[in-house]
């Protein structure tokens, strides 16, 4: 089976309603849920009022409003199709199903979606703090986590050289019964590697393990002869000495 293939199927299904149905998108919600009461009066204004505000203030490139005004331009149909196939791409189509299922009676994009998007939206511009409020925001309104959500933050979060908050949310990925996917795994080992050198992306590996964490060794090594390079150092700390030789 093509991993895309269910995907497509779901996607295909009933998507093109959801594009009638933006009541998270267009709707304050998303305001209302993350920012503070001064971005949620942004988002009764206009466009052609926000941007005449835009010119006669500097303001960081990517703050909290211009992460939310970008959504509320693209809407989340890309964010949920992203998720769905990054759900069944790990094999996790139930859930993608189930997921599916609520978009289509409700009509709306889910909560998990949107938490998930704004989580990345701040990862990518460089507030990791922002990031991890949002997410404990997510779990503290009831909204769970999918594994793909986890994979969103301890991405992010790792790319962004957070590599403690990275590691903390990739044991609570897998405490929450989800496993980290290989480019999760195989990016925060490398960054342990590169930023804190062998030994340090050994304890992390170690303490994934005690959580419960097992990984195919052959598909890691797939994964890693069809993505890398990676350096040595990345080889040693998750297949020990013997195997980093034989490359």
């Amino acid at each position: 089976m093509k991993k895309g293939f269910r995907v497509s199927n779901l996607i295909s299904f009933n998507i093109s309603n959801h594009h009638h149905h933006h009541h998270n998108v267009d709707s304050p919600l998303m305001f209302r849920l993350f920012s503070s009461s001064s971005s949620y009066n942004n988002s009764n204004r206009s466009n052609g009022e926000m941007a005449a505000e835009e010119d006669t203030r500097v303001r960081p490139p990517e703050d909290a409003d211009e992460i939310f005004r970008k959504m509320k331009e693209t809407g989340l149909i890309p964010n949920a199709v992203a998720m769905l196939h990054g759900l069944c791409s790990d094999g996790l189509v139930q859930d993608a199903m189930k997921l599916f299922g609520v978009m289509r009676e409700r009509g709306s994009i889910p909560e998990v979606v949107i938490y998930t998007a704004v989580v990345e939206g701040f990862c990518k511009a460089q507030k990791g703090d922002e990031a991890i409020r949002i997410f404990r925001k997510m779990q503290g309104n009831g909204i769970v986590p999918n594994a793909f959500s986890y994979g969103v933050i301890v991405q992010g979060l790792v790319k962004g050289k957070w590599l403690d908050d990275g590691f903390e949310f990739c044991l609570e990925m897998v405490e929450a019964g989800h496993s980290p996917n290989l480019a999760t795994f195989t990016g925060l080992v490398s960054a342990f590697c590169r930023e804190r050198r062998l030994e340090a992306a050994q304890i992390v590996i170690s303490k994934l393990k005690d959580k419960g964490f097992g990984f195919d060794e052959k598909g890691v090594r797939d994964f890693m002869e069809k993505k890398g390079p990676f350096s040595p150092m990345v080889w040693e700390a998750i297949f020990g000495k013997k195997s980093s030789q034989m490359l």
